[in-house]
């Protein structure tokens, strides 16, 4: 794999992950503030913001967290 497209693929990874991080980081901070229901929707909210900077991996690996937690219910 090219270099350019490892960084870029290291680059969305960290943009999907500093979201998460995000939320967890808020989770524990005001424990209860969101409930389980409303993680997958608050994941989709990202991946839309993530999309409009034009983190298209980014973008798409919170689209499929989002479905994954949604399984879980």
């Amino acid at each position: 794999m090219p270099e350019t497209l490892r960084s870029e693929e290291v680059e969305q990874i960290e943009a999907a992950a500093r979201v998460v991080l995000g939320l967890v980081r808020n989770l524990v901070k005001h424990p209860g503030s969101v409930e389980m229901k409303a993680l997958p929707f608050l994941l989709l909210e990202a991946a839309e913001e993530r999309h409009r900077q034009g983190d298209f991996g980014a973008e798409r690996m919170l689209c499929d967290w989002a479905d994954m937690l949604r399984d879980w219910e």
